[in-house]
């Protein structure tokens, strides 16, 4: 049995095509009795929408796309169960594509993504938000998206974590543990929350009256292997740091490691501390000190804010930006200065 068309309800309903599709279409220009009429005759039909059909006959895809470079599996998958989240609420579908910051032919291939699946909105996952050049060919291109993470550059609206505040309040609770040779570990410094955390690290230190050791301020890429590199160059000084604060929990988690590799006692030789609350702080011993980042609260944020723009077809804002707080989560990982 062929499966029923706009044609058969229009026949059933005693109206014209152009009617069922306004119905369809929740076009206000109908009347409420020939609403539920054409609706009656959608049930009795068994009609169901070409999805594929509408998409071609509105030149899109009722889908938005997630575009990440992200090396900490723990941050996406949070970050893509509320925006899954988010989508399912507004019946929008979501793509994901992971590509790469560094790769010469980003702008191209993100511009042959688009055009190929004719998908309707991007949500820009750091690093790729920070990409100035694809933020500019976006808006070129009329494409509407929506940054993660707070900017100091006024391109497209985001919705992120307060960073500053993070890092502040993670060295605020170390300094008050007695702490003074803490061990900084950077993000990556192509990425803007980079920029952002440090001076939430070095903002503390200020508030206390104290000044940060600079030669125990180490470079990291927000990998797991880069907070081992690192915690390897600090763990070599003398005197060691008393604390390592990384910027992220994969780094955290090197940490940990590298010193655990060394005979190090966690955290009655070493307090640890990171940034975002993944799930790999609970999985490791001790379990990590963090703060919790609501990443599943901000992807969902930003598909609703995303998908709703595009429904009520708003162009870009650089206004109207979301950010939220997270929370300091004490765990076994640090202890005061004996």
């Amino acid at each position: 049995m062929k499966p029923a068309t706009i044609n058969d309800v229009a026949r059933q309903a005693g109206v014209s095509k152009k009617t069922v599709s306004r119905v369809i279409n929740n076009e206000i220009n109908v009347s409420e009795s020939m609403r539920e009429k054409v609706q009656k005759a959608i049930l009795e039909t068994g009609f169901k929408r070409n999805p594929l059909g509408m998409a071609l006959a509105k030149n899109r895809s009722f889908f938005i796309a997630l575009l990440t470079d992200n090396p900490s599996p723990g941050y996406l998958m949070k970050l893509q169960r509320g925006i899954l989240q988010g989508c399912t609420e507004e019946q929008m579908g979501l793509f994901l594509y992971d590509c790469s910051y560094y790769s010469s032919n980003l702008l191209k291939e993100i511009e042959e993504f688009i055009d190929n699946t004719l998908v309707d909105g991007l949500i820009l996952a750091p690093p790729i938000c920070d990409k100035l050049e694809l933020l500019e060919m976006l808006s070129t291109k009329g494409i509407n998206y929506m940054r993660i993470g707070p900017s100091y550059k006024s391109r497209g609206e985001f919705v992120g974590l307060n960073y500053q505040k993070a890092a502040y309040d993670v060295t605020d609770y170390l300094i008050r543990l007695k702490h003074r040779r803490i061990g900084y570990i950077q993000g990556h410094p192509d990425e803007e929350s980079s920029i952002i955390k440090e001076a939430g690290f070095r903002k503390a230190f200020e508030d206390h009256e104290l000044n940060p050791d600079e030669s125990l301020l180490a470079q990291g890429y927000y990998t797991y292997q880069s907070g081992r590199d690192a915690a390897s160059v600090l763990l070599n000084k003398s005197p060691r740091p008393t604390a390592i604060f990384a910027s992220n929990d994969e780094m955290a988690a090197g940490v940990l490691y590298e010193a655990q590799s060394r005979g190090i006692k966690i955290p009655d030789e070493l307090s640890i501390c990171g940034i975002d609350d993944i799930s790999i702080t609970t999985k490791v011993f001790p379990n990590i000190t963090t703060y919790r980042h609501p990443l599943v609260n901000i992807g969902y944020r930003a598909a609703v804010r995303l998908i709703q723009r595009l429904k009520s077809k708003q162009s870009n804002s650089t206004d109207n930006n979301e950010i939220f707080d997270g929370e300091l989560v004490i765990r076994d990982s640090t202890t005061s200065v004996k």
